[in-house]
């Protein structure tokens, strides 16, 4: 009888490169902005010479963009296809904890799209990261207002963006806030049981904020 265990496909050393170079320029793009960070910073963190890099990639927005590309297009891809089936107030209550746990892969999206939000408009990263917001927000404004479970004076555009929004900034807060916790409480938000208390607090609150 064959086998019918999937199999791992191992990544070429070219890809481990990448996915090392990627994930050095996640953190450093996170920490200090687009325009804050260099390509030989990126290649030190990434434990290669900077000529390396362009074996990979063309350059700083090159990378830039397959950072976002990696973390946000799984977002995006998700969000989608449980829009495209939501039927129920219960698929939108679920979707916080659905961005939750695609985050966890890379948390530190979340700082990026802080940056974005609140940088400078003519800033290349922020530009990258709000074609990004754009989407994932136009697609949660238009998939709200067809639930038919917020009240009539929540229907309109101004409402339904502060709703997205608001689901926006409580699930990308949550990663942002390890300092603050650490204040209050010992431990490591991204722990299963915090995780597990976050996603149900969030449950929740968009139920309260749908049925209001």
């Amino acid at each position: 009888m064959p086998n019918s265990t999937p199999t791992t496909v191992k990544k070429t050393k070219g890809q481990q490169t990448a996915i090392r170079i990627m994930d050095a320029a996640e953190d450093l793009f996170s920490s200090h902005g687009y325009e804050g960070t260099t390509l030989r910073q990126i290649a030190s963190k990434a434990q290669i010479q900077e000529p390396g890099l362009y074996n990979h990639f063309s350059g700083k927005r090159a990378l830039y963009e397959a950072v976002l590309h990696r973390a946000l297009n799984p977002m995006a891809e998700a969000l989608g296809a449980h829009l495209g089936q939501a039927s129920g107030l219960r698929d939108y209550t679920d979707l916080p904890s659905i961005m939750t746990d695609l985050l966890l892969d890379h948390p530190q999206i979340s700082a990026l799209f802080q940056q974005a939000m609140q940088g400078e408009s003519d800033s290349l990263g922020n530009q990258l990261v709000r074609n990004w917001l754009e989407r994932l927000f136009k697609d949660g404004v238009m998939s709200l207002s067809g639930t038919g479970s917020l009240g009539e004076g929540e229907q309109d555009p101004s409402a339904l963006a502060i709703s997205v929004i608001a689901m926006f900034n409580l699930t990308t807060g949550y990663f942002l806030s390890q300092r603050a916790f650490e204040t209050m409480a010992e431990g490591d938000l991204q722990s299963p049981e915090n995780i597990a208390r976050q996603k149900r607090l969030l449950h929740r609150v968009m139920r309260a904020m749908l049925i209001s």
